[in-house]
């Protein structure tokens, strides 16, 4: 794991006391506290709270997002129920028992809506309808740099209600579109209140950036910058000894592989982290940026997308999954949940535009200020 992406982990380490921008002291701090006897509790976000509906263009959108190029290599539970690559049909019915599904109603209604899909391919007999993507999707090579390139830090949204992630994808697709929003949580899967959010191209996550007047939440100021500059942020506060890396890496799954396993590389990395700042700190930090702590990167995500680190369950479509944060973030995540699920998937929040899915931190810093 990169420097850069170690500065990502939505925990990230105990930050040291000092004075905020001003631009930050008109923003909405987090003041919900980590429930520690039931971790899920800490995850508000509850799609039932939305009204049940049979509107076709808002069926294809959230099925098409569970088979998108953001989602589907980062959830584990559509790449191997679809075999990745293999293209493998997955029943209808099932898309249907996820928990943001639901309020898709009548069933028959999904069946009719995915039919008009240019995306999607559906077949089968009445009531045992099976679909798929219409093209393969393909493993990623540039595309990672272009995904985290359209990826904006955005930070101010306060704490969490059950419809969070529907205000937070409402809000963000005013100004473009949305692959992928992740509500950056903490290792108890508490929301941080900021969030990742992947926009469809460079050019429009820099239009967002440079908007004038800057975008606010409900009259208070947010803090925007490109997730590069964030995670250079980090890791110069990580150099500098003001905040600690966190050395439990988040489970991450993409396009088939499953980065939960620890390498002795990684394990050298986390056990001399201290010594590199060490280093740093006496020579100046002469010598370009150095190496900075180990860390993970925020869920969150697209579509009632899902966001987490270890031990989370990802908002990532609508069956809960474990949060596995990967590769690129981005929108619509959905934090749903279905019993068939198993806890493997890595969604959206999400949402996201997420994230994902957290780090370790100091929970009473964590449960009030954002790293």
């Amino acid at each position: 794991m990169s420097e850069a992406e170690a500065a990502t982990q939505p925990t990230g380490a105990t930050p040291v006391q000092e004075q905020a921008p001003a631009s930050e002291n008109t923003m909405i701090k987090t003041t919900a506290q980590t429930d520690y006897k039931d971790v899920k509790k800490n995850n508000k976000f509850d799609p039932s709270v939305r009204d049940v509906t049979d509107d076709p263009d808002a069926i294809r959108k959230q099925v098409e997002f569970y088979f998108g190029d953001w989602n589907f290599p980062q959830d584990k539970f559509m790449w191997e129920s679809c075999g990745g690559s293999e293209n493998k049909p997955i029943s209808v019915s099932k898309i249907h028992s996820f928990k943001r599904m639901r309020t898709f109603q009548p069933y028959s209604a999904v069946v009719a809506a995915l039919r008009d899909s240019k995306a999607l391919e559906i077949s089968g007999e009445e009531g045992s309808e099976v679909v798929k993507r219409k093209t393969p999707y393909k493993p990623m090579t540039e595309g990672k740099a272009k995904v985290e390139a359209s990826t904006v830090y955005i930070k101010g949204f306060g704490d969490e209600n059950p419809d969070t992630q529907f205000d937070l994808e409402s809000f963000f697709a005013q100004f473009g579109e949305v692959k992928g929003l992740k509500l950056r949580r903490t290792n108890e899967n508490l929301f941080k209140g900021s969030v990742f959010v992947t926009f469809a191209d460079e050019e429009t996550a820099k239009k967002f950036i440079a908007a004038e007047p800057k975008p606010s939440w409900k009259g208070h100021d947010l803090k925007i910058m490109s997730k590069k500059d964030y995670c250079d942020e980090k890791s110069d506060l990580i150099r500098q000894g003001k905040i600690e890396p966190n050395t439990t890496q988040p489970r991450k799954f993409y396009e088939g592989k499953d980065f939960n396993s620890k390498s002795k590389g990684r394990s050298r990395d986390q056990d001399d982290w201290k010594k590199r700042r060490e280093h740093d700190q006496k020579n100046g930090f002469r010598g370009g940026r150095g190496r900075g702590g180990r860390g993970g990167r925020g869920r969150g995500f697209g579509r009632g997308g899902r966001v987490g680190d270890r031990g989370r369950e990802r908002e990532h479509g609508d069956h809960k999954d474990k949060a596995y944060e990967s590769g690129p973030p981005a929108i619509q995540s959905s934090a749903e949940n279905s019993k068939e699920s198993n806890g493997k998937r890595a969604r959206d929040e999400e949402g996201s535009v997420g994230e994902p899915a957290a780090k370790k931190v100091d929970t009473k810093v964590e449960s009030s200020t954002e790293a």
